[in-house]
């Protein structure tokens, strides 16, 4: 057998040689395998991965998450006002039809009082009185017939001198200003020949006169509703007379009823239908050509004014 050889143990860096006994070599194998055990271990933990255990990549996770939150700071006011003009829009729409709701309710349930008149008290359905006063624009239609004319004057003295003539002959003649000129008419007629026997017996006397056709033009005025209604009447009845050739004083006492009492522009034209329609030798022609003239001034005083 070969001769064991000593063994050096080296303790604080200082060599120190002896001889140990059989016992302690077991101890040094010992320390020797529990080395070993122990690199072993630590270059197989260097080595392997462990089952649970991952790798995360830590600055990417921290940019996602700050990107988000980044973009919801921008989009969240936009939400908030797209949810509060939601809100308030339907709370302002609710108030707006509870509104109109009720106003609609108002405008049903109220109803206009009318007080009633002096005749519908009295129990009288004739006459009504308006107290009205607002006007408007008003169109009142043309007139048109055929007269006598006995001639034509630049002042009214020559226009008075010449109608004597036919009132000795049982006319009554009206003096028309118009076109700054001064008219001579004699008596009326629906149509020029009614009136050829008049011309003929006229100039028979020695009297020249021409049957022509005179008219009244359209016009529009400020008038009350109820003056714009009576002028139409009038005319209605003016019209139907003239056919007729005969006044029928029931109609026309109508007429004046109807009159508005509170109208200063249609005064003169009510007192001629009175003079003339109640006087006892009144001639309808002669009637029809008086009221018929008077209509023309009032049209024109108001058109004036």
């Amino acid at each position: 057998m070969a001769v064991k050889k000593q063994i050096v143990v080296r303790l604080d860096g200082k060599g120190k040689q002896g001889s140990f006994r059989k016992s302690n070599y077991s101890q040094v194998e010992n320390i020797e395998r529990m080395n070993e055990e122990l690199a072993a271990a630590e270059e197989s933990s260097d080595s392997k991965i462990h089952t649970f255990t991952r790798n995360y990549d830590i600055p990417l996770l921290s940019q996602s998450s700050s990107k988000s939150k980044s973009n919801f700071h921008i989009f969240k006011p936009i939400i908030i006002a797209i949810i509060s003009a939601i809100i308030i829009g339907s709370i302002m729409g609710f108030i707006m039809l509870k509104i109109i709701v009720n106003f609609d309710n108002n405008l049903t349930v109220t109803q206009d009082y009318v007080a009633p008149t002096n005749g519908e008290e009295n129990g009288n359905e004739g006459t009504t009185t308006s107290t009205s006063t607002e006007t408007s624009q008003y169109k009142i239609d043309a007139m048109s017939a055929y007269v006598l004319q006995g001639g034509v004057f630049s002042s009214v003295a020559g226009a008075e001198v010449e109608s004597e003539k036919f009132v000795d002959a049982g006319y009554s003649p009206v003096i028309w200003e118009k076109d700054n000129q001064f008219f001579l008419l004699v008596d009326l007629g629906l149509s020029k020949e009614s009136l050829q026997q008049d011309v003929t017996s006229l100039k028979e006397s020695g009297i020249e006169v021409y049957a022509k056709e005179w008219q009244l033009s359209e016009q529009e005025l400020e008038l009350t509703k109820e003056e714009h209604e009576w002028l139409v009447s009038f005319q209605d009845k003016w019209k139907l007379t003239l056919e007729t050739g005969n006044i029928e004083a029931k109609q026309w006492q109508q007429i004046l009823d109807q009159a508005p009492t509170q109208s200063e522009k249609l005064s003169s034209l009510v007192r001629s239908i009175e003079e003339n329609v109640s006087a006892d030798d009144k001639n309808t022609e002669g009637v029809l050509l008086k009221t018929w003239k008077t209509f023309a001034t009032v049209l024109t005083t108001v058109g004036v004014e």
